[in-house]
């Protein structure tokens, strides 16, 4: 009988045993999902930048690059080998190829905008279609220590639209658009250069009568051109004399971007894309922009500021949806449109 008793608790003990190993820890759960974050958190950067995934690292690097944030790429990636990624595509040379004289412009104090609104399934944006281009005009910040948002600058010039203009250099990664890159004409002015006038940078400028140039060019070729409107920003050009120029669909990878294109009629294009909003609309790349402008009869385009900066005011109001946590960024310089003639 004793046997027996002993036998039973013997048992018992060994259940409860069990019981207790079985038992679900709620804290050794919370330390696995930890450890597993941590893990994927420190190995994702080096399996996305060094495995065999090219698109997905074209796309990782051109998103961060087209941010204030270069320096994290940096970290992992030379120069030569960024470059590679972002600027991977088959660009014409963008120097002396555009002729101007196929600009016919035939809508001359027409104050007609037509609003387009765009929808991708990587990126959301709108396109303003501007009959008179000599409505466009470069609008500077007014302090010089900092920029100014651009549904600002236009509402300080009573502007029926505006975009963001060109580069700017950040210093300290403070994003403050204090101090423009290249140069910057207004109102027939060289207002600010950081380079003397025989040296080439690409431009988004307009001539008096209207005509936008593209691609690289000096302070003094532009002058020779009549030019009384320029900012500058990075290649490559996106359409020259009705061509494309870029061959790559991932080229710059897929951030929120701003640019200008021109028809033969002098039609002027305001395009501002979306981005980085979810998993799914990160946003455009260049070939994207090129290819919205074609469609809407481009014959010339290029790129200004994106990211953070991409704003796009009409009517009184910011339209698209800027990236920057406070809705805008501020920003040196505005392509803006004349209030109606």
């Amino acid at each position: 009988m004793a046997k027996h008793e002993r036998k039973r608790k013997n048992n018992e003990h060994k259940h409860k045993s069990n019981e207790h190993k079985n038992k679900f820890s709620f804290k050794k759960f919370i330390a696995f999902i930890l450890y597993i974050s941590f893990f994927i958190a420190i190995t994702s950067p080096f399996y996305v930048l060094y495995g065999p995934f090219q698109n997905v690292k074209k796309t990782l690097v051109g998103m961060v690059w087209g941010s204030r944030h270069r320096y994290l790429v940096e970290m992992f990636l030379s120069k030569d080998k960024i470059q590679s990624l972002v600027g991977s595509t088959k660009t014409a040379e963008t120097k002396a190829d555009e002729d101007i004289e196929k600009i016919n412009i035939q809508h001359k104090n027409d104050n007609e905008i037509i609003k387009y609104e765009i929808n991708d399934k990587k990126f959301d944006g709108y396109l303003l279609e501007i009959k008179d281009p000599t409505r466009i005009k470069i609008a500077y910040t007014k302090y010089s220590d900092r920029g100014q948002k651009t549904s600002e600058m236009a509402k300080e010039r009573n502007a029926v639209a505006a975009i963001n203009g060109g580069s700017f250099v950040d210093k300290n990664y403070a994003g403050v658009g204090s101090t423009p890159g290249g140069f910057v004409i207004s109102n027939g002015q060289v207002i600010y250069k950081d380079c003397d006038e025989d040296t080439p940078a690409n431009v988004i400028a307009f001539t008096k009568e209207g005509k936008l140039i593209v691609g690289d060019h000096s302070i003094n070729e532009l002058k020779a051109c009549n030019v009384t409107e320029a900012v500058c920003f990075l290649a490559p050009t996106l359409i020259i004399d009705g061509k494309k120029q870029i061959d790559d669909p991932q080229c710059d990878g897929a951030n929120p971007r701003t640019a200008v294109g021109q028809r033969a009629d002098g039609t002027v294009l305001f395009l501002v894309t979306d981005g980085r909003k979810n998993l799914v609309k990160l946003g455009a790349s260049l070939y994207d922009l090129q290819k919205i402008l074609y469609d809407h009869g481009a014959i010339n385009a290029g790129r200004l500021d994106g990211g953070y900066s991409s704003t796009m005011y009409y009517e009184g109001e910011v339209i698209n949806s800027p990236n920057e946590w406070d809705g805008e960024r501020t920003v040196p310089t505005a392509l803006y449109v004349e209030p109606e003639k």
